[in-house]
C-alpha cells in the first residue's frame, strides 16, 4: 500500500477493520503489509481520536496477551468473547516492538537485500532498489555480512569477490600503518632541533604529502613554514599572534593553544618563557606589547625593592609603605610583594601599617606600637614571635566578644563605634583587644553602655523623644545629633539611624531647641515681609480665591552647561588645579561631578570635603543617587560607610588629618573638591584648609568651589605658590536661579503672600471656633457635675435634717 494521503490512510485502515467482531493486530499487518512504524503511528492516532478500541486480550490456548483492535460499532458481547482483558482508547497499548512485527512481516528490507546478494552477483544501489521495489533502503555499508567493492557496486562478504575486496583492504591498512611509522619516525628526525620547514622541504624529507592522522603534531604556521607543535618556532609564531591581538587571559591562551601543552603548562604555574610575560592580572602577553614594555619597566622599577624589604622587615616588626617606596609609581610593586612575602595590613588607631613576616621580641612590638600608633599595651619578656601571631593572641573576634560579653555582635560593634572597646582592622575583619572585653565584662553599668549604643532608626528615635520622624532628621542636618549609619526603608529608599545616648542626652534640651526653630521661623517670616503691607479687600464671604495655575514641569533633555561650568570642567578634565566662584544655585556641584565620574572611569579615588557633618550627609545621599550606593562613602569624626569607595565624602579636619598620618594611603586619589573653600580665611578652622592645601601628595588636584570668595585670585597665587603649579580662576556674577519667598500649605499648593494670609486666617478662624464649641462643652460638663453634685448634698441633708431641731437661727 501506497501512503500519500494520512487521512486517506487512516480511513483504508478502518476499512480493512470489520464491524462485527475484533481482529488481532498481527492479523491486520499481515493482511496490510505495511512498514510496521508507519502502521503504529496510524493506529495510535486512531486510537487517541476514539476511533478505535484497542486492549491486551489473555486468548485461551495463548501464553502471553495479544493486541486487539475493534470499531466502535462492534457488540460488547463480541469484545468480551475475544478474550480477557479490558478495552479503552489508550495509545500506549498499540505502541509494541516494531522488530517483532517485521520479523512477522519478514521486513525483508534486509532480508531480501541479503537473499538478492547470495547469488554472487555485485549490484549497485540502483539495480538493488529495482529488483527489491522499494525506495527506501538502510544503509548498507552498516550491514555485517555486506561489503562494498571499489567501483561502488556491493556484494556478500563471502563471496569471491568479497573476500578479494577484504584482503585488499587488509593490503592497503598494513601499508598505510607503515607509512605512518615512517612519517613519525622521519618528523622527529628533522623537527628535533625545533625549526621550521616550507611545504617543499617538508614534502622533500617524508618522501611525499604528510599524510592525515599522523600521531606526530604538525602545524602551520603563520608564515606558511611548518613545524613542530610546542617547539620554538611554533611559540614564535604564537607569540607574533598574542603581539597581534594583545593580552589574553590565562585560560584564553590555554584553550586557543592546546596543542602548545608544555608552554600553557609553564605559563598555568607561573613559570614564564620568552617572549612571553605574565601580568599582575594574570593575563599573557609579550615583551613586544605595550603591556609588556610597560611590565618590564615596571619590574626594573622595582629591583633593589627586595633587598629593602627585608632589611625593614628585620629591623622592624610594623612598618608604613612610605619606609619602601622611593617614587609613588612603585606603590603597586610594593604591595605585591609585601602581600607574597606573607604581611599583613593593619590598622590601629587610625593608622594603617604592614605586619612585618619575621619574628621580634614582644617588648620590640609593644614599643613599635605605641610609637606608631600612641596605644599602650605590656608585656612580658618572651622568646621572639611573629608580630601578627602576637597582635593574634592579644584580641579576640567580633563573635567570640560578643560570645563573652553574652551581647549580639551588632552590640559589640556599637561599643567600638563609641571607644568603649578598643579595636583595630586585620584585614577585611574587626579585632578586639582581649584586656579591655575582659575589663568590660565586670563594669555594672554595662547594660546602660550597650544600651546607650544602641542604634535607633528616626522613626524610633522619634518615639522616644516624642516628636516626629522630621524633627530628628532636622537636628541631623543642623549638627545636633550625628548619624552613625543607614538603613533601607520599605520605600527603598536609604534612611538614617542615630545613636539612644545621643537622643537620650538632648531630650532635655529639645524643648529649647524647638523653641529656637520656631523664633527663627518667625524671624523669617518678618523680614520676607515687605516694610508697608497692601492689605487687599477680602473678598464675600463664602468666596474663595481661585487657586493659581500650576505650569507643567519642563520637558526632560539632555543638560547643556553654562559658559563657566565648561571652561571649569575642562581645566579641571585637563589635570589643572581649579576655583570657581558662583552664586547659590548656579550648578558648581554639577563641575565636581564631572570631575569625579571622569576620575572614577580612570579607576582612581575622589574625595569631596565640607565644612560641616550635616553638609556631608547631605552630599553622601545626595552623590549616592548619582553614582550607586557602592560608589560613595562617608567618613566623619564618628562614623564611617563604606570607607573604602572610590569616592569618599568627608570633612576637611579629616582630610588634613590623612596628610598627616597617612598620606601613602592617597595614591590612588586624584582629585579633592573643597566645597565651601571660604572657609579657609576663617580665624579658628582655616588652618586645616590650608595645612590639607600644603601638605597633600603632589599628584592631587584640586577644585575648590564657593560662592563668597572676596580675593579669589589673591587666594590662587598662593596656592599657586605653594602647589608649584598653575591654578585656573573660574569666575561667575549672573544668579541662575532668583531668590523668591513664597509659602507652602499643609496640602502641598504653594501660595504667594495675600494667599498665605487668607490661608492663615481661615485655619485661625476655625481653630478659634473650634476652642470656643470646646469650652463650651466644658462649661456645660461643668454645670452638669455642679448640679449632680448639689443634688446629692442635698439629699443627705434632707435626710439628716429628719432628726434635728427645726428652731429658728434668729433664736440665739
Amino acid at each position: 500500500m501506497v501512503v500519500k494521503d494520512k487521512e486517506q490512510f487512516k480511513t483504508s485502515i478502518l476499512q480493512e477493520l470489520p464491524e462485527d467482531k475484533p481482529m488481532p493486530l498481527l492479523d491486520l499487518v499481515l493482511k496490510l503489509r505495511l512498514k510496521p512504524q508507519v502502521l503504529l503511528a496510524a493506529l495510535q492516532s486512531l486510537v487517541a481520536n476514539h476511533h478505535l478500541k484497542v486492549a491486551r486480550l489473555k486468548v485461551s490456548g495463548e501464553e502471553v496477551e495479544s493486541v486487539w483492535l475493534a470499531r466502535n460499532e462492534v457488540p460488547a458481547q463480541e469484545l468480551s468473547a475475544a478474550g480477557e482483558g479490558d478495552w479503552s482508547y489508550s495509545p500506549q497499548l498499540v505502541a509494541v516492538r516494531q522488530r517483532k512485527l517485521a520479523a512477522l512481516l519478514g521486513d525483508d528490507t534486509r532480508g531480501r537485500i541479503l537473499r538478492l546478494l547470495r547469488d554472487g552477483k555485485p549490484r549497485n544501489l540502483t539495480q538493488i532498489k529495482l529488483e527489491i521495489g522499494d525506495e527506501e533502503l538502510p544503509s548498507l555499508r552498516n550491514m555485517d555480512q555486506v561489503v562494498e567493492l571499489t567501483d561502488g557496486t556491493f556484494t556478500l562478504r563471502d563471496t569471491t569477490q568479497g573476500q578479494a575486496e577484504l584482503e585488499r583492504r587488509y593490503r592497503e591498512l598494513k601499508l598505510l600503518k607503515e607509512k605512518h611509522t615512517f612519517q613519525e619516525k622521519k618528523l622527529k628526525e628533522i623537527f628535533a632541533e625545533g625549526n621550521a620547514l616550507t611545504r617543499e622541504e617538508l614534502v622533500e624529507a617524508l618522501g611525499g604529502e604528510l599524510l592525515p592522522k599522523v600521531k606526530f603534531p604538525v602545524i602551520r604556521l603563520l608564515s606558511g613554514l611548518y613545524a613542530a607543535a610546542d617547539s620554538p618556532a611554533a611559540w614564535a609564531d604564537t607569540a607574533n599572534y598574542v603581539t597581534r591581538t594583545g593580552p589574553l587571559t590565562l585560560d584564553d591562551f590555554a584553550r586557543k593553544f592546546r596543542i602548545h601543552g608544555t608552554l600553557a603548562a609553564s605559563l598555568r604555574a607561573g613559570r614564564e618563557i620568552s617572549p612571553f610575560l605574565i601580568l599582575p592580572n594574570n593575563q599573557i602577553t609579550t615583551v613586544a606589547t605595550p603591556e609588556g614594555e610597560a611590565e618590564l619597566a615596571r619590574r626594573e622599577m622595582g629591583k633593589g625593592l627586595k633587598e629593602k624589604l627585608q632589611g625593614i622587615y628585620v629591623q622592624q616588626p610594623f612598618f608604613t609603605l612610605g619606609q619602601v617606596l622611593e617614587h609613588p609609581e612603585q606603590r603597586e610593586i610594593v604591595t605585591n610583594m609585601i602581600q607574597a612575602d606573607g604581611a599583613y595590613r593593619i590598622h590601629i588607631n587610625g593608622v594603617g601599617l604592614w605586619t612585618s613576616p619575621y619574628p621580634h621580641e614582644p617588648k620590640t612590638i609593644v614599643q613599635e606600637l605605641k610609637k606608631l600608633t600612641g596605644i599602650h599595651l605590656e608585656s612580658n619578656e618572651g622568646q621572639a614571635i611573629l608580630p601578627l601571631t602576637w597582635l593574634a593572641a592579644r584580641s579576640m573576634t567580633v563573635p567570640e566578644a560578643a560570645d563573652r560579653l553574652r551581647l549580639g555582635e551588632e552590640d559589640i560593634l556599637n561599643l567600638c563605634e563609641l571607644e568603649e572597646l578598643g579595636s583595630f582592622r586585620l584585614g577585611n575583619s574587626t579585632r578586639l583587644w582581649r584586656d579591655e572585653v575582659k575589663a568590660i565584662k565586670y563594669r555594672p553599668d554595662l547594660h546602660k553602655v550597650v544600651k546607650r549604643a544602641t542604634k535607633l532608626t528616626t522613626l524610633e528615635a522619634a518615639d522616644l523623644l516624642d516628636t516626629t520622624p522630621e524633627r530628628i532628621r532636622r537636628l541631623v542636618r543642623e549638627g545636633y545629633i550625628n548619624p552613625v549609619g543607614e538603613i533601607e526603608a520599605e520605600n527603598g529608599r536609604m534612611g538614617i539611624l542615630v545613636r539612644r545616648g545621643d537622643i537620650q542626652a538632648i531630650k532635655e534640651n529639645f524643648a529649647g531647641i524647638e523653641h529656637e526653630w520656631s523664633l527663627a521661623a518667625k524671624q523669617q517670616r518678618r523680614e520676607a515681609a515687605p516694610s508697608t503691607t497692601l492689605r487687599k479687600e477680602k473678598p464675600p464671604a463664602g468666596k474663595k480665591r481661585p487657586r493659581r495655575a500650576v505650569n507643567a514641569p519642563p520637558p526632560l533633555g539632555p543638560v547643556s552647561l553654562d559658559p563657566f561650568q565648561e571652561q571649569a570642567v575642562q581645566a579641571a578634565l585637563a589635570g589643572r588645579n581649579v576655583l570657581v566662584a558662583a552664586p547659590t544655585g548656579t550648578g558648581k556641584t554639577v563641575i565636581a561631578e564631572r570631575l569625579i565620574e571622569a576620575v572614577m572611569a580612570r579607576g582612581k579615588s575622589a574625595v569631596y570635603t565640607s565644612p560641616l557633618k550635616a553638609l556631608s550627609n547631605q552630599k553622601f545621599v545626595d552623590f549616592r543617587n548619582v553614582f550607586g550606593q557602592d560608589q560613595v562613602g562617608l567618613v566623619t569624626g564618628d562614623i564611617a560607610i563604606n570607607a573604602y569607595a572610590p569616592l569618599l565624602i568627608m570633612t576637611t579636619e579629616i582630610f588634613r588629618n590623612r596628610c598627616f598620618s597617612e598620606p601613602e594611603g592617597l595614591s590612588h586619589v586624584a582629585c579633592v573638591v573643597f566645597d565651601e573653600i571660604h572657609y579657609l580665611d576663617d580665624p579658628d578652622r582655616g588652618t586645616a584648609w590650608e595645612e590639607s592645601i600644603i601638605f597633600a601628595p603632589p599628584h592631587v588636584k584640586f577644585l575648590g568651589l564657593s560662592a563668597t570668595v572676596p580675593n579669589l585670585h589673591e587666594i590662587s597665587d598662593w596656592m599657586s605658590e605653594v602647589r608649584d603649579e598653575p591654578v585656573e580662576v573660574v569666575v561667575e556674577t549672573n544668579r541662575a536661579v532668583p531668590l523668591a519667598i513664597n509659602w507652602l500649605n499643609s496640602e502641598g499648593i504653594i501660595l504667594d503672600e495675600d494667599e498665605a494670609r487668607e490661608y492663615i486666617e481661615e485655619a485661625v478662624r476655625k481653630r478659634t471656633q473650634e476652642r470656643k464649641a470646646e469650652r463650651a462643652a466644658r462649661e456645660l460638663a461643668r454645670e452638669l457635675a455642679r448640679e449632680e453634685n448639689n443634688d446629692q448634698e442635698n439629699g443627705r441633708w434632707r435626710k439628716r435634717g429628719a432628726g434635728r431641731s427645726r428652731k429658728s437661727f434668729h433664736r440665739h
